[in-house]
């Protein structure tokens, strides 16, 4: 079986580098490989790679996740990886679920590690899946947040800036969504160009991260208010005036917003209901799905599968008897 699916490993065990075929590698064994061929077999790995720039030949990319491609870069992989990128970049747009969608990336020191790897690679790869005038743009995690263009000829380079863009703190969300308004009304782009989700890539909660907590948290004098529900009322306040902007210059639909916490968190997801909201950690849904717009869809999503069948009916039968 090995032998009819061409592993590498079979290759490589022989001695056989000659006569190892590139473009059946896997994207994992690809990763971890590349050292190898390059040193056993320099001209012909060369050559494919030069076969998958031209389009003449293709490399797989499907077994990485973005941020698994993004830390490549830093392993002596960089060729490997820009093209490993572009071959995501072209199977994720095909789906057509994370089209004109934006994200908010906190790149803040407390990100350090895989924290910063996901938000970048996530920051960068919804840029790239958008269309103009978003393309290529993405929002700082910051009190004043800035659009920013991001720039760079390579994957590397364009890693490098969104690491470097500036940032500072809590963020303002009641401006992101003013500059997506401001962008929408100045390019007279029609309901279907607007935002669809605002991604927003980050290592504190939904209420840590937003200005509203600081207010909420001031103004709490008595111990009969709970602190938790004041600051969800204060989010949907915050949501209400946009919504109300958004109407005012003849947009029906407020994008939605996802909220991901890219760190483990101690705190229970944003709740189900709450107006244009979500908290989630499942970066294959994200990839698949577009970005889940509540936990009720994750759970659903989850057990839609034929082997929970049973269990579904079971879960009937007792509620009848019950």
């Amino acid at each position: 079986m090995h032998k009819t699916l061409e592993f590498p490993e079979l290759f490589m065990s022989d001695k056989q580098w000659n006569s190892l075929p590139y473009n059946r590698v896997a994207s994992v064994a690809m990763t971890n490989y590349k050292g190898l061929f390059q040193k056993h077999d320099k001209e012909r790995f060369e050559g494919y790679l030069e076969k998958v720039k031209s389009g003449k030949a293709k490399i797989a990319a499907g077994g990485l996740l973005p941020h698994q491609i993004i830390k490549s870069l830093y392993e002596d992989g960089e060729q490997v990886a820009e093209l490993q990128w572009e071959r995501m970049v072209s199977d994720v747009s095909k789906k057509e679920k994370l089209t004109n969608c934006i994200a908010v990336c906190d790149v803040s020191g407390s990100m350090n590690g895989t924290p910063m790897e996901v938000c970048v690679a996530l920051g960068l790869l919804v840029s790239e899946l958008s269309e103009e005038p978003w393309k290529g743009k993405l929002f700082t995690c910051s009190q004043d947040p800035q659009l920013h263009l991001i720039k760079g000829d390579t994957l590397l380079a364009k890693t490098e800036f969104i690491r470097e863009i500036d940032w500072r703190m809590n963020t303002d969300l009641q401006k992101v969504f003013d500059q997506i308004l401001e962008v929408a009304v100045e390019a007279k782009l029609t309901e279907e160009q607007l935002i669809k989700r605002v991604f927003v890539f980050s290592d504190m909660e939904f209420d840590d991260a937003t200005v509203q907590r600081r207010n909420i948290w001031v103004g709490l004098d008595t111990e009969d208010r709970d602190p938790e529900e004041e600051m969800k009322k204060g989010w949907e306040t915050d949501y209400g005036v946009i919504q109300r902007k958004f109407l005012e210059k003849g947009y029906n639909k407020v994008p939605e917003i996802v909220f991901w916490n890219l760190r483990d968190s101690m705190s229970t997801l944003v709740v189900a209901n709450q107006t244009g909201v979500f908290a989630n950690n499942l970066l294959t849904l994200f990839l698949e799905e577009g970005g889940i717009v509540n936990p009720e869809d994750v759970m659903r999503l989850a057990i839609a599968g034929g082997e929970y069948k049973e269990l579904l009916f079971m879960i009937e039968v007792l509620r009848m008897l019950f």
